[in-house]
């Protein structure tokens, strides 16, 4: 009996330690082909894609030159914006680590708070921040100006603290991140009196036009090809009147 017991024991350790491997292969796998594509250059910032004119495309070097010498507020959505953090979504809903090979987040995962939490907590840890984001941000912190986070993530408990960190580390900035909760970003902008917010989604855009207190420019940062994010539906660059930054899918 003693030998059986230690012999489920190791059993099921070796089970849990299989589905580690497959979980990281599959964060690898993503963040490999992530790389592929940058590296050979699927990602040419070209028009052909979507409608937005050509005056409406501009570099980080034409809209540096575009903004006025005073410090201005500059608002960051998160995802698909300023970095690639599709492994942790795909993980969410791929997975099948819960009882009978079913997903540990149930059939919705999305709608459950425990993804949010994990996401923000760890599956970021496999996030890579996108190179148009980092360049971006650099720009306005030369420019002395103040940098903001503006995500529709859910948090929870110390979440925004930890997913403050991870940003400020990884793009060496200083900066205030503010959750919604799926709710729009309209009356945050408004608060914190963002000048400029750069949102990959047409809700980032239409948010940024509603601000009514002051006028906000919205600029489209586009996706990477491999975003787990839907590009079928409410993901129209150029559509909404606003300007698109070339080469920003990654």
């Amino acid at each position: 009996m003693e030998f059986t017991e230690v012999s489920l024991q190791a059993i099921n350790h070796s089970r849990g330690d299989m589905r580690n491997v497959v979980r990281d292969r599959l964060f690898l796998i993503v963040i490999l082909a992530y790389l592929f594509v940058f590296l050979h250059g699927a990602s040419a910032g070209s028009p052909s894609n979507h409608a937005a004119s050509e005056e409406r495309f501009i570099t980080v070097e034409t809209l540096r030159d575009s903004l006025s010498s005073r410090p201005i507020v500059a608002g960051f959505d998160v995802d698909d914006t300023v970095i690639f953090s599709s492994p942790g979504f795909f993980f969410a809903m791929n997975n099948t680590e819960a009882p009978g090979g079913k997903n540990r987040y149930g059939s919705k995962p999305l709608e459950n708070p425990q993804f949010w939490r994990d996401l923000n907590q760890f599956h970021d840890r496999y996030s890579l921040k996108k190179l148009s984001g980092e360049k971006l941000i650099r720009m306005h912190t030369m420019r002395g100006d103040r940098i903001v986070f503006i995500t529709k993530r859910y948090c929870y408990d110390d979440d925004a603290e930890v997913l403050k960190k991870r940003m400020d580390a990884m793009f060496s900035v200083n900066a205030k991140i503010y959750c919604t909760n799926e709710q729009t970003k309209t009356p945050v902008m408004a608060e914190v009196g963002v000048d400029i917010y750069y949102g990959d989604a047409d809700s980032d855009i239409k948010d940024a036009q509603a601000v009514t207190s002051k006028h906000v420019r919205a600029i489209r940062v586009q996706r990477s090809l491999l975003s787990t994010n839907p590009r079928d539906k409410g993901y129209q660059p150029g559509t909404l009147g606003e300007e698109v930054l070339t080469a920003s899918e990654n």
